[in-house]
């Protein structure tokens, strides 16, 4: 297998300005391919063997009963009977309530609910999901990923995706690329797929991330990657995961791993209207959230969960909010039962083995919502305050009582270098099923009971599964050192608004990111 560090001679040619023109062309002429090149399976059934890697198949599914049957039997019947080229195949579910998981077991593949997958990191609906969680399951030295809904399912839907893997070691991840066709009252027109990719992502690829401005379809359903690049990378539940993969990708190793493949026509089930506009909300915030973590861009007001759509005819119009609901699962090499099914020993001498991970720089402000920020906090006492702090997030806290006692038993007083004082009050646990970030301020001071008796002016209250304790330690991290300077500290008191409170975090942030570029370890140094 490849190794994922690049050589000297792949770190000059990245080092070239991703947006001139003959990089994109270079990258083009050497890692796009048509399947028709990967046609002889024979030939990679022989590189198989010599790497002596094996190779996973996975569908992931949700209400696929028509098309799932014909897709397993497919590339069972052609890729493992005729030929030994896929060595497993599996269909991980969302929670289907139709004939899925029957015809799936009747095809001879495993079938698992995601849900029953490392049940103890809980679960979530959507295909980043599924993705996630078949990593633990699958055992492939190459994964590949085929979504369930194809029409046209041929042999060349995995071929054209292992098949670079297998024959270019410089390659660790490939993306198909197809024509779509789309049906419009029950006629099939050979172009009009792929919405969302060409009125949303590829004009923000354009502005933001030109480096990927060369990929087909960002968006296809289709692709397959090494395992020592895939459980290195975070999924996002739902919508987003593709895109968030690929600007992972060249953030952590750069274009030249990414491949792809025509595979001439995918016909699939088109979305609804409806659906599109979920998909376009939830993919926008992702490609926001990361152009912001990576310092493209800088926001500095709160980003909502809800899409707000207005409904009703003549002069019954009104507006409907939407939930699109969506979180970030971090890399499985992160998950210790995952080191353990895999044997991989992380030892503190060889901790550096883990430095290819980068965490994104954490950016706190993204976290919070405006109706999880208390401008003035009414209570001056411990319990005053958690009470209030849970009021404010119980539309995301499933248990507010059991909340309520863990808080109590968990907080701590951070002290920043001029001497003044934050709470943290944080639990882990089954009372909610993401991260709720609140915070309060309290000019007056909150009276906690302290030895020096020093008041406590900002209160942070962290609610989480257990796996996502490694989110609070960084938010605490990021939070304590943008209030380490008195003008910080006292000008996020004066913020009178949620809005003010969430600009005012950025601002900071963003000027962090700025000294970290330049070098600049005291704010002395710089006048910005």
């Amino acid at each position: 297998m490849s190794s994922l560090f690049r050589s000297k001679k792949e770190e000059e040619s990245l080092a070239t300005h991703p947006e001139h023109p003959s990089y994109i062309k270079e990258w083009l002429n050497r890692n796009t391919f048509h399947h028709s090149r990967f046609d002889d399976v024979e030939k990679l059934v022989t590189k198989k063997n010599e790497l002596g890697c094996s190779i996973s198949l996975c569908f992931p599914t949700l209400n696929e009963e028509k098309t799932i049957g014909r897709e397993i039997s497919t590339m069972k019947k052609e890729l493992m009977d005729k030929y030994h080229l896929i060595d497993e195949i599996a269909v991980v579910d969302s929670g289907s309530t139709d004939n899925t998981g029957d015809i799936s077991r009747e095809a001879g593949v495993d079938f698992c609910y995601s849900s029953d997958i490392l049940p103890q990191y809980r679960s979530y609906r959507g295909k980043g999901e599924n993705l996630w969680k078949s990593l633990y399951l699958l055992k492939g030295d190459i994964i590949c990923w085929i979504d369930a809904d194809i029409s046209n399912i041929h042999p060349r839907f995995v071929l054209g995706l292992v098949g670079p893997l297998l024959e270019f070691p410089h390659i660790s991840y490939v993306k198909a690329f197809y024509k779509r066709p789309i049906r419009i009252q029950g006629e099939l027109h050979f172009t009009g797929g792929g919405r969302v990719t060409e009125l949303v992502v590829r004009p923000f690829f354009n502005l933001l991330f030109p480096e990927l401005t060369g990929i087909a379809q960002p968006l296809s359903g289709e692709y397959a990657g090494r395992r020592e690049l895939l459980e290195n990378l975070s999924f996002f539940t739902g919508y987003g995961v593709e895109t968030g993969h690929l600007i992972d990708i060249i953030r952590l190793y750069g274009l030249n791993f990414i491949g792809q493949c025509d595979l001439d026509v995918r016909v699939h089930r088109n979305q609804s209207i409806d659906a599109l506009r979920s998909m376009s909300y939830r993919i926008l915030k992702i490609l926001l959230q990361r152009a912001d973590d990576m310092g493209r861009i800088e926001i500095f007001q709160d980003i909502s969960d809800s899409l707000q759509i207005i409904t009703g005819v003549k002069h019954g119009y009104s507006l409907e909010k939407k939930k699109v609901w969506g979180t970030e699962r971090p890399p499985m090499i992160t998950i210790r039962e995952y080191r353990e099914l895999r044997n991989i020993v992380l030892e503190q001498s060889n901790a550096a083995a883990m430095d290819f991970v980068k965490p994104l720089p954490y950016t706190a402000s993204l976290m919070f919502h405006k109706e999880l920020i208390i401008p003035r906090l009414k209570g001056s006492t411990k319990s005053e305050v958690i009470n209030e702090l849970i009021t404010a997030g119980k539309s995301r806290i499933t248990d507010p009582e059991e909340a309520k006692k863990a808080l109590k038993e968990n907080w701590e007083v951070v002290t920043t270098p001029i001497n003044k004082n934050m709470v943290f009050f944080h639990a882990f646990g089954d009372f909610a099923d993401d991260i709720v970030p609140i915070i309060g301020l309290s000019p007056g001071g909150i009276d906690m009971k302290l030895s020096d008796d020093m008041p406590i002016n900002i209160a942070f209250m962290f609610l989480a599964p257990e796996y996502l304790g490694e989110i609070y330690k960084r938010m605490v991290e990021s939070l304590s050192r943008i209030f380490s300077h008195i003008e910080h500290f006292e000008w996020l008191l004066r913020c009178k608004t949620a809005d003010e409170i969430i600009a005012f975090i950025s601002y900071l942030e963003a000027k962090n990111k700025i000294m970290k570029m330049l070098n600049i370890e005291d704010i002395k140094d710089v006048n910005i």
